[in-house]
Protein backbone atom coordinates (compact mmCIF):
# COMPACT_ATOMS: atom_id res chain seq x y z
CA UNK A 1 0.00 0.00 0.00
CA UNK A 2 0.76 3.37 -0.79
CA UNK A 3 -0.17 6.61 0.94
CA UNK A 4 -0.13 9.45 -1.19
CA UNK A 5 0.27 13.09 0.36
CA UNK A 6 -0.46 16.28 -1.90
CA UNK A 7 2.63 17.76 0.31
CA UNK A 8 4.96 14.93 2.30
CA UNK A 9 6.07 18.06 4.83
CA UNK A 10 2.47 19.23 5.45
CA UNK A 11 1.42 16.75 9.16
CA UNK A 12 -2.16 17.27 7.85
CA UNK A 13 -1.74 15.84 4.74
CA UNK A 14 0.23 12.72 6.00
CA UNK A 15 -2.14 12.13 8.40
CA UNK A 16 -4.95 12.62 5.51
CA UNK A 17 -3.43 9.82 3.08
CA UNK A 18 -2.67 7.18 5.91
CA UNK A 19 -6.67 7.65 7.25
CA UNK A 20 -7.27 7.13 3.40
CA UNK A 21 -5.97 3.79 4.09
CA UNK A 22 -7.08 3.25 7.18
CA UNK A 23 -3.95 3.72 9.31
CA UNK A 24 -2.44 6.03 11.64
CA UNK A 25 0.94 6.53 12.84
CA UNK A 26 1.06 4.02 15.63
CA UNK A 27 0.75 1.75 12.77
CA UNK A 28 4.61 1.65 12.21
CA UNK A 29 7.81 0.97 14.12
CA UNK A 30 8.96 4.66 13.43
CA UNK A 31 8.92 7.26 10.97
CA UNK A 32 11.97 9.19 9.79
CA UNK A 33 13.09 10.81 6.71
CA UNK A 34 16.41 12.08 5.28
CA UNK A 35 14.29 14.72 3.58
CA UNK A 36 15.20 17.72 5.06
CA UNK A 37 12.32 19.73 4.54
CA UNK A 38 10.29 17.22 6.24
CA UNK A 39 12.07 15.65 9.24
CA UNK A 40 10.16 18.22 11.63
CA UNK A 41 6.69 16.56 10.08
CA UNK A 42 8.14 12.74 10.23
CA UNK A 43 9.08 13.60 13.64
CA UNK A 44 6.08 14.85 14.87
CA UNK A 45 3.97 12.20 13.23
CA UNK A 46 6.25 9.46 14.70
CA UNK A 47 5.24 11.10 18.31
CA UNK A 48 2.03 9.82 17.76
CA UNK A 49 2.34 6.80 18.92
CA UNK A 50 5.22 4.91 17.31
CA UNK A 51 6.62 2.60 19.42
CA UNK A 52 10.29 4.26 18.73
CA UNK A 53 10.87 7.64 17.56
CA UNK A 54 14.05 8.81 15.86
CA UNK A 55 14.38 12.37 16.32
CA UNK A 56 11.98 14.65 18.64
CA UNK A 57 10.31 17.56 17.40
CA UNK A 58 12.32 19.97 19.33
CA UNK A 59 15.82 18.38 17.73
CA UNK A 60 14.59 18.17 14.31
CA UNK A 61 13.08 22.02 14.60
CA UNK A 62 16.61 22.78 15.84
CA UNK A 63 18.16 21.30 12.66
CA UNK A 64 15.86 23.08 10.76
CA UNK A 65 15.55 26.41 12.24
CA UNK A 66 19.18 28.14 11.62
CA UNK A 67 18.23 30.77 14.17
CA UNK A 68 17.03 28.56 17.02
CA UNK A 69 20.40 26.07 16.62
CA UNK A 70 22.64 29.28 16.68
CA UNK A 71 21.07 30.41 19.95
CA UNK A 72 21.54 26.91 21.15
CA UNK A 73 25.36 26.67 20.11
CA UNK A 74 25.71 30.32 21.38
CA UNK A 75 24.11 29.08 24.82
CA UNK A 76 26.74 26.47 24.75
CA UNK A 77 29.72 29.40 24.90
CA UNK A 78 30.98 28.40 21.42
CA UNK A 79 31.42 30.72 18.80
CA UNK A 80 28.90 32.20 16.44
CA UNK A 81 27.42 34.44 14.48
CA UNK A 82 25.21 37.26 16.08
CA UNK A 83 21.74 37.09 14.51
CA UNK A 84 18.13 38.26 15.09
CA UNK A 85 15.06 37.60 12.75
CA UNK A 86 13.10 40.60 10.72
CA UNK A 87 9.44 39.87 9.61
CA UNK A 88 10.39 41.59 6.40
CA UNK A 89 13.27 43.43 4.43
CA UNK A 90 11.63 46.69 4.60
CA UNK A 91 11.94 46.40 8.64
CA UNK A 92 15.48 45.30 8.18
CA UNK A 93 15.97 48.18 5.45
CA UNK A 94 15.13 50.63 8.31
CA UNK A 95 17.08 49.09 10.83
CA UNK A 96 20.16 49.24 8.53
CA UNK A 97 19.34 52.84 8.29
CA UNK A 98 19.23 53.93 11.61
CA UNK A 99 22.75 51.98 12.68
CA UNK A 100 20.74 49.64 14.84
CA UNK A 101 22.36 46.55 12.45
CA UNK A 102 25.97 46.51 10.94
CA UNK A 103 27.11 46.37 8.04
CA UNK A 104 28.04 43.85 6.28
CA UNK A 105 25.61 41.25 7.18
CA UNK A 106 24.47 37.80 5.75
CA UNK A 107 20.35 37.56 4.89
CA UNK A 108 18.81 34.45 4.31
CA UNK A 109 15.15 31.98 5.10
CA UNK A 110 15.35 31.12 8.58
CA UNK A 111 15.21 26.90 7.42
CA UNK A 112 16.00 27.29 3.48
CA UNK A 113 18.89 25.20 2.06
CA UNK A 114 20.89 25.21 -1.08
CA UNK A 115 22.11 29.13 -0.49
CA UNK A 116 18.47 29.92 -2.21
CA UNK A 117 17.41 33.94 -0.70
CA UNK A 118 21.20 33.72 0.85
CA UNK A 119 23.11 36.54 0.55
CA UNK A 120 26.25 38.89 1.26
CA UNK A 121 25.19 42.53 1.99
CA UNK A 122 27.78 45.15 2.20
CA UNK A 123 25.61 48.11 1.83
CA UNK A 124 22.03 49.34 1.73
CA UNK A 125 22.21 49.41 -2.12
CA UNK A 126 23.07 45.65 -1.92
CA UNK A 127 20.06 45.30 0.38
CA UNK A 128 17.79 46.93 -2.13
CA UNK A 129 19.60 44.64 -4.91
CA UNK A 130 18.42 41.67 -2.76
CA UNK A 131 15.10 42.73 -2.10
CA UNK A 132 14.31 43.14 -5.90
CA UNK A 133 15.40 39.39 -6.74
CA UNK A 134 13.67 37.57 -3.93
CA UNK A 135 10.45 39.67 -4.62
CA UNK A 136 7.78 38.21 -3.25
CA UNK A 137 9.36 35.51 -1.35
CA UNK A 138 7.69 35.77 2.18
CA UNK A 139 9.71 36.94 6.20
CA UNK A 140 10.89 36.48 8.36
CA UNK A 141 14.41 36.58 7.38
CA UNK A 142 17.07 35.67 9.51
CA UNK A 143 20.12 38.47 9.68
CA UNK A 144 23.60 37.10 10.99
CA UNK A 145 26.75 39.22 11.25
CA UNK A 146 29.40 38.31 8.35
CA UNK A 147 31.67 35.84 9.41
CA UNK A 148 35.09 35.94 7.42
CA UNK A 149 37.32 33.31 6.61
CA UNK A 150 37.23 29.80 4.49
CA UNK A 151 34.18 27.64 4.76
CA UNK A 152 34.76 24.03 5.55
CA UNK A 153 32.07 21.22 5.61
CA UNK A 154 32.02 18.48 8.41
CA UNK A 155 29.86 15.23 7.18
CA UNK A 156 29.44 12.08 9.43
CA UNK A 157 27.20 9.98 11.99
CA UNK A 158 26.47 10.71 15.73
CA UNK A 159 25.41 8.17 18.19
CA UNK A 160 24.77 8.39 21.70
CA UNK A 161 26.02 11.76 21.28
CA UNK A 162 29.52 10.63 20.09
CA UNK A 163 30.42 11.20 16.91
CA UNK A 164 31.55 7.65 14.56
CA UNK A 165 32.65 9.02 11.55
CA UNK A 166 33.89 13.04 10.98
CA UNK A 167 34.87 14.02 7.56
CA UNK A 168 36.06 17.23 6.94
CA UNK A 169 36.11 19.28 3.68
CA UNK A 170 37.01 22.61 2.51
CA UNK A 171 35.01 24.35 -0.03
CA UNK A 172 36.70 25.93 -3.07
CA UNK A 173 35.26 28.65 -2.63
CA UNK A 174 32.56 29.96 -0.14
CA UNK A 175 29.52 28.25 -1.12
CA UNK A 176 26.98 32.00 -1.15
CA UNK A 177 29.57 32.74 -3.90
CA UNK A 178 27.57 30.62 -6.50
CA UNK A 179 25.47 33.46 -6.54
CA UNK A 180 28.42 35.08 -8.50
CA UNK A 181 28.87 32.08 -10.78
CA UNK A 182 31.68 30.29 -8.37
CA UNK A 183 32.06 26.48 -8.54
CA UNK A 184 30.52 24.59 -5.92
CA UNK A 185 33.14 22.14 -5.15
CA UNK A 186 35.38 21.37 -1.86
CA UNK A 187 38.07 18.69 -1.08
CA UNK A 188 38.67 16.05 1.73
CA UNK A 189 41.36 17.75 4.19
CA UNK A 190 44.79 16.12 4.10
CA UNK A 191 45.15 13.93 7.53
CA UNK A 192 49.23 14.56 7.82
CA UNK A 193 49.17 18.79 7.32
CA UNK A 194 45.66 19.67 7.98
CA UNK A 195 45.65 16.73 11.26
CA UNK A 196 45.43 19.77 14.19
CA UNK A 197 42.47 21.46 11.94
CA UNK A 198 40.70 18.33 11.38
CA UNK A 199 40.98 17.71 15.54
CA UNK A 200 39.80 21.47 16.24
CA UNK A 201 36.74 21.34 13.82
CA UNK A 202 35.75 17.26 14.71
CA UNK A 203 35.70 18.93 18.81
CA UNK A 204 33.50 21.70 17.19
CA UNK A 205 31.14 19.74 15.03
CA UNK A 206 30.77 17.11 18.69
CA UNK A 207 30.17 20.06 20.91
CA UNK A 208 27.71 21.77 18.89
CA UNK A 209 25.54 18.27 17.91
CA UNK A 210 25.32 18.09 21.81
CA UNK A 211 24.21 22.03 22.01
CA UNK A 212 21.85 21.00 19.31
CA UNK A 213 21.04 17.90 20.58
CA UNK A 214 21.20 15.87 17.73
CA UNK A 215 22.53 12.78 19.29
CA UNK A 216 21.51 9.67 16.63
CA UNK A 217 21.48 10.12 13.06
CA UNK A 218 23.50 11.58 10.57
CA UNK A 219 24.94 15.62 9.96
CA UNK A 220 25.98 18.01 7.51
CA UNK A 221 27.58 20.95 9.57
CA UNK A 222 29.71 24.18 7.74
CA UNK A 223 32.20 26.26 9.87
CA UNK A 224 34.24 29.21 8.91
CA UNK A 225 38.14 29.13 9.45
CA UNK A 226 40.16 32.27 9.48
CA UNK A 227 43.19 32.63 11.10
CA UNK A 228 43.54 29.66 13.31
CA UNK A 229 40.12 30.37 14.48
CA UNK A 230 36.80 28.58 14.03
CA UNK A 231 33.27 29.83 14.25
CA UNK A 232 29.88 27.45 13.80
CA UNK A 233 27.93 28.12 10.79
CA UNK A 234 25.14 25.50 10.40
CA UNK A 235 24.41 21.99 10.64
CA UNK A 236 21.24 20.15 8.94
CA UNK A 237 20.13 16.37 10.17
CA UNK A 238 20.51 14.82 6.68
CA UNK A 239 23.69 14.00 4.32
CA UNK A 240 25.09 16.74 2.30
CA UNK A 241 24.90 17.49 -1.33
CA UNK A 242 26.87 17.48 -4.28
CA UNK A 243 28.48 14.36 -4.02
CA UNK A 244 29.74 14.36 -0.81
CA UNK A 245 28.02 10.75 0.11
CA UNK A 246 30.29 9.25 -2.60
CA UNK A 247 33.63 11.22 -0.94
CA UNK A 248 33.17 9.96 2.38
CA UNK A 249 32.28 6.41 1.05
CA UNK A 250 35.88 6.63 -0.82
CA UNK A 251 37.75 8.56 2.15
CA UNK A 252 36.48 6.58 5.01
CA UNK A 253 34.53 3.34 3.38
CA UNK A 254 31.53 4.27 6.03
CA UNK A 255 27.93 4.73 3.94
CA UNK A 256 26.14 8.00 5.29
CA UNK A 257 22.85 6.42 4.06
CA UNK A 258 23.67 2.86 5.92
CA UNK A 259 24.55 4.76 9.10
CA UNK A 260 21.08 6.89 8.96
CA UNK A 261 19.05 3.70 8.42
CA UNK A 262 20.85 2.26 11.52
CA UNK A 263 20.37 5.24 13.40
CA UNK A 264 16.44 5.63 12.50
CA UNK A 265 15.89 1.83 13.65
CA UNK A 266 17.74 1.62 16.55
CA UNK A 267 20.58 -0.16 15.12
CA UNK A 268 24.32 -0.16 15.69
CA UNK A 269 26.26 1.78 14.01
CA UNK A 270 27.86 -0.04 10.77
CA UNK A 271 31.26 2.30 11.23
CA UNK A 272 32.00 1.51 14.35
CA UNK A 273 32.04 -2.07 13.66
CA UNK A 274 30.44 -3.05 17.18
CA UNK A 275 33.03 -0.95 18.87
CA UNK A 276 32.25 2.25 20.95
CA UNK A 277 31.51 5.74 19.53
CA UNK A 278 34.79 7.13 18.51
CA UNK A 279 36.42 3.67 17.11
CA UNK A 280 35.23 4.86 13.75
CA UNK A 281 36.71 3.90 10.47
CA UNK A 282 40.92 5.17 9.89
CA UNK A 283 40.47 7.19 6.42
CA UNK A 284 42.27 6.71 3.46
CA UNK A 285 45.72 8.82 2.72
CA UNK A 286 43.94 10.55 -0.56
CA UNK A 287 41.77 13.14 -0.91
CA UNK A 288 38.71 13.24 -2.26
CA UNK A 289 36.75 15.83 -3.77
CA UNK A 290 33.24 16.33 -5.68
CA UNK A 291 32.08 19.82 -7.92
CA UNK A 292 28.80 20.61 -9.16
CA UNK A 293 28.79 21.14 -12.71
CA UNK A 294 26.30 23.89 -13.72
CA UNK A 295 25.21 25.35 -17.11
CA UNK A 296 23.55 28.98 -18.06
CA UNK A 297 20.51 29.44 -18.64
CA UNK A 298 19.61 28.31 -22.41
CA UNK A 299 19.00 24.99 -24.07
CA UNK A 300 21.40 22.50 -23.76
CA UNK A 301 22.68 21.73 -27.66
CA UNK A 302 25.77 19.40 -26.16
CA UNK A 303 26.31 18.19 -22.98
CA UNK A 304 29.33 16.00 -21.98
CA UNK A 305 29.04 12.50 -21.92
CA UNK A 306 30.19 10.51 -18.46
CA UNK A 307 32.84 8.56 -20.27
CA UNK A 308 34.43 11.83 -21.55
CA UNK A 309 33.63 13.49 -17.88
CA UNK A 310 35.49 9.92 -16.58
CA UNK A 311 38.80 10.10 -18.57
CA UNK A 312 39.24 13.46 -17.46
CA UNK A 313 42.67 13.65 -14.82
CA UNK A 314 42.02 12.34 -11.22
CA UNK A 315 38.06 11.76 -12.12
CA UNK A 316 36.81 8.57 -10.58
CA UNK A 317 33.35 9.01 -11.00
CA UNK A 318 30.88 11.28 -13.29
CA UNK A 319 26.81 11.97 -12.91
CA UNK A 320 24.61 13.85 -15.39
CA UNK A 321 21.48 14.85 -14.60
CA UNK A 322 20.32 16.49 -17.07
CA UNK A 323 20.04 15.76 -20.96
CA UNK A 324 20.49 17.51 -24.57
CA UNK A 325 17.46 19.76 -24.98
CA UNK A 326 16.81 20.33 -21.70
CA UNK A 327 15.86 23.69 -20.87
CA UNK A 328 17.86 25.37 -18.42
CA UNK A 329 17.08 28.50 -16.18
CA UNK A 330 19.84 30.82 -13.98
CA UNK A 331 21.31 28.34 -11.83
CA UNK A 332 23.35 30.70 -10.07
CA UNK A 333 19.71 30.69 -7.91
CA UNK A 334 21.04 27.96 -5.49
CA UNK A 335 24.46 25.47 -4.76
CA UNK A 336 22.11 22.20 -5.25
CA UNK A 337 20.97 23.54 -9.41
CA UNK A 338 23.54 21.27 -11.75
CA UNK A 339 23.32 19.15 -15.04
CA UNK A 340 26.47 16.75 -13.95
CA UNK A 341 28.72 16.25 -11.12
CA UNK A 342 32.05 14.73 -10.72
CA UNK A 343 34.31 12.62 -8.14
CA UNK A 344 37.71 13.41 -8.11
CA UNK A 345 40.80 11.60 -6.36
CA UNK A 346 44.55 12.44 -5.99
CA UNK A 347 47.52 12.05 -3.45
CA UNK A 348 46.60 15.67 -1.71
CA UNK A 349 43.74 18.33 -1.21
CA UNK A 350 45.70 20.72 -3.21
CA UNK A 351 46.50 18.58 -6.24
CA UNK A 352 42.45 17.81 -5.94
CA UNK A 353 41.42 21.69 -6.27
CA UNK A 354 43.51 22.13 -9.21
CA UNK A 355 41.43 19.23 -10.51
CA UNK A 356 38.34 20.19 -9.86
CA UNK A 357 38.99 23.62 -11.17
CA UNK A 358 39.86 21.56 -14.72
CA UNK A 359 37.04 20.18 -14.89
CA UNK A 360 34.91 23.23 -14.77
CA UNK A 361 36.84 24.92 -16.93
CA UNK A 362 36.93 21.72 -19.60
CA UNK A 363 33.00 21.12 -19.11
CA UNK A 364 31.84 25.05 -19.27
CA UNK A 365 34.35 24.61 -22.54
CA UNK A 366 33.03 21.58 -23.62
CA UNK A 367 29.33 22.25 -22.95
CA UNK A 368 27.18 23.97 -25.98
CA UNK A 369 23.98 25.79 -24.87
CA UNK A 370 21.42 27.76 -27.46
CA UNK A 371 21.06 31.01 -25.39
CA UNK A 372 17.70 31.25 -23.60
CA UNK A 373 15.90 34.92 -24.87
CA UNK A 374 16.40 37.53 -22.28
CA UNK A 375 12.95 36.72 -20.86
CA UNK A 376 12.92 33.28 -20.39
CA UNK A 377 17.09 32.97 -18.57
CA UNK A 378 15.23 34.26 -15.43
CA UNK A 379 12.48 31.14 -15.45
CA UNK A 380 12.54 27.97 -14.01
CA UNK A 381 14.63 24.97 -15.90
CA UNK A 382 13.38 21.06 -17.06
CA UNK A 383 16.26 20.03 -14.36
Amino acid sequence: MVAVARDHTSVEEVLGALADLRLAPSAFLTVCTEDEFAIVTASVLAELGCPQAFLTPAVALALRDKGLQKQRVRDAGLPVADSMRFCGLDALAGAVESGSVALPLVVKPPAGAGSVHTRVVHDPAGLAAFARDVGDAPGPWLVESFVPGEELHVDGAVRDGRTVVVSVSRYLHNVVEVHRGRLVASATLDACSDHALSDAVAALTERALRAIGHADGVFHLEAFHDDGALVFGECAGRIGGGMILEAVRGKYGVDLYREWAAAALGLPSPAAGGGAPGTGPEPEKDSFGWVNLAAPPGRIRLLPSQTSMENRPGVVQAQLWAKEGDRIGDMREGSHLLVAKALVRAPAEAVVRERLAEVGQWFSAALEMEPAPVADAEGGSDV
